[in-house]
């Protein structure tokens, strides 16, 4: 009998112990969903709007991510434009930053950018890079 109480007693405290591990589990690898710090936002022409956005949420560890749109005007606070930009693709993503940007006649978009990127838009036809050391 006192055997059989014994093994109750361990499962209950073996069960309680991996439900305290899975649950500090999950509460300290969740991922922050917080849209980006909106930055800047400049118009480009009557139609385009450039916005910078800030992605700073890997602490100490990790640098400090700018992403630039070109889109349509975009109403709201800064909050819900920085979240209406997160569900759309940057046209440049990096640790630099645009020295220059112009839109021609026929929609070109031509950008003086310095600095490390990360990615750019799927959408980019054309790059022209020049290297400085």
């Amino acid at each position: 009998m006192q055997f059989r109480t014994a093994i109750k007693l361990g499962h209950y405290f073996l069960t309680a112990y991996l439900l305290v591990m899975v649950g500090g589990y999950y509460f300290l690898n969740q991922q922050d969903d917080a849209p980006d710090t909106l930055k800047t936002v400049s118009q480009l022409n009557s139609e385009h709007w450039l916005y910078m956005t800030e992605h700073n949420t890997g602490g100490a560890t990790v640098p400090i991510t700018y992403r630039y749109y070109v889109e349509p005007k975009i109403k709201g606070s800064d909050q819900q434009i920085a979240k209406q930009l997160s569900a759309l693709e940057p046209l440049i993503s990096g640790m630099g930053s645009i020295n220059d940007i112009h839109i021609d006649d026929k929609n070109r978009v031509k950008v003086n950018y310095s600095g490390r990127f990360i990615n750019m838009a799927s959408g980019v036809d054309q790059v022209t890079f020049e290297i400085q050391r």
